[in-house]
């Protein structure tokens, strides 16, 4: 990833590895829970250090288009300001459309037990390039809101700005291959705003 600060002009560049290791259960036609993992390998001489987590979902559908969730979430930085989180989420879907909506507690090694409160904002399409909709194109745009800083005194607001393009591949019912370019804004109002670029390569798959 390049991150390029607005006011500088300096660049830095890495690579990092992300690993997505999840199982689902249905507990009926509507209802499942899933335990889901993230590992981030990076470079932490780089400045950036690994970040595992683990996150228990549980999920209603509530109609074809839509679906309600609930999480709790241990995030490890490998060592730097480890965080405990809860939230809660709304995800939908029409015709080629698609939207996400989620409220986020956070709760922050030394912060005193203050709660932080996050929310994020995203939309996106999935649009088919083929007729036997094997081929997709998919933009997305995300926004991060504080609402409270687990820091007292830390900036609030508007925080984060991502946009992704990607085009997928369904090579089969549990193999789906992505390429794609994520673009994102840093705003954090006390110091220098970042953009970052990059380019991204995805393998999914389901047992």
């Amino acid at each position: 990833m390049a991150t390029t600060p607005c006011a500088a002009h300096a660049t830095d560049d890495d690579i990092e590895f992300w690993f997505n290791p999840t199982i689902a259960v249905a507990l009926d036609e509507d209802t499942s829970v899933k335990l889901e993992t993230a590992q981030r390998l990076r470079r932490e001489s780089e400045g950036r250090p690994d970040t595992y987590f683990f996150r228990l979902w549980a999920k209603q559908k509530v109609s074809s288009g839509l679906t309600l969730a609930g999480a709790v979430e241990r995030r490890i930085n490998d060592g730097r300001r480890d965080e405990v989180r809860t939230m809660q989420q709304a995800t939908g879907r029409y015709s080629v459309a698609r939207m996400r909506l989620r409220l986020e507690q956070r709760f922050a090694e030394n912060s005193g037990g203050r709660m932080g409160l996050r929310v994020r904002a995203r939309i996106g399409a999935d649009i088919p390039l083929d007729g036997r909709k094997t081929w997709f194109f998919s933009p997305d745009i995300e926004s991060f809101v504080t609402l409270r800083n687990s820091n007292p005194g830390g900036d609030i607001g508007k925080s984060e700005m991502r946009t992704q393009i990607a085009v997928a591949h369904k090579v089969s019912e549990n193999l789906k291959l992505k390429a794609g370019y994520l673009m994102q804004y840093d705003l954090e109002q006390r110091e220098v705003e970042t953009v970052g670029h990059a380019p991204i390569l995805g393998l999914h798959s389901t047992f």
